[in-house]
């Protein structure tokens, strides 16, 4: 519940800049605007469950693939092809493990690596190395998929998760497809995951309260 008091406190803390979007949306109605903004914040809250399974989902199914190409610890193995700025990454993953002075294991290391990472690992420059060496095992569970197709569905998946952990507005994108690839991803690794993820999925309920979007 706002109040005039609430609204002018939240035009010094959020600042009109940052409601630009919102402003344009209502009409520079600036009541209106901070309801879109609420809104957007319950939509982008709604959305935590479906990220957060597909992220996890696509980094074991990765791990897993690498294991039984390269061994559980790939991350170290001379054998895997990985570019320098993957090592780089690995490394300083590893680093700031140890000054945590937590013990360097492949779960912690796969728990580490930012979703930029795996999603990396799908890119045009390991087409012939790690997606034909394996990686594409990953996504069999709805029948083969294309490298290109796989990296642009979670690349898409991780500008838009980018957009929600930045605070950023989502309430005019198109919310109800966004929603159905990120679950359709999920079902390309596994379908039992997809469907858990969309049944525990806030995000139907949540848009129809919402209005459109």
């Amino acid at each position: 519940m706002r109040t005039i008091v609430t609204n002018e406190a939240l035009e010094r803390t959020l600042t009109r800049e940052r409601l630009e979007k919102y402003l344009s949306a209502t009409g520079q109605d600036f009541d209106a605007a901070l309801k879109l903004y609420e809104e957007n914040t319950c939509l982008s809250e709604s959305f935590y469950t479906p990220l957060q399974s597909v992220e996890i989902c696509l980094r074991n199914c990765l791990h897993e693939q690498l294991t039984v190409r390269y061994g559980v610890e790939w991350y170290r193995s001379q054998e895997a092809p990985l570019s320098d700025d993957s090592k780089r990454i690995i490394f300083d993953v590893m680093d700031e493990l140890r000054k945590d002075r937590k013990v360097v294991t492949p779960g912690k290391v796969v728990a580490e690596l930012k979703f930029a990472f795996w999603v990396g690992l799908l890119g045009t420059s390991y087409d012939a190395t790690l997606w034909r060496g394996g990686l594409y095992r990953a996504f069999l569970a709805t029948g083969g998929k294309q490298r290109k197709l796989v990296h642009g569905r979670f690349n898409a998946i991780r500008r838009f998760r980018n957009r929600v952990a930045h605070h950023e507005p989502i309430f005019d994108r198109q919310l109800f497809q966004i929603h159905s690839e990120i679950i359709e991803a999920i079902r390309w690794m596994c379908r039992d995951t997809a469907n858990w993820a969309a049944y525990h999925s806030r995000f139907e309920h949540v848009q129809s309260t919402a209005g459109p979007g």
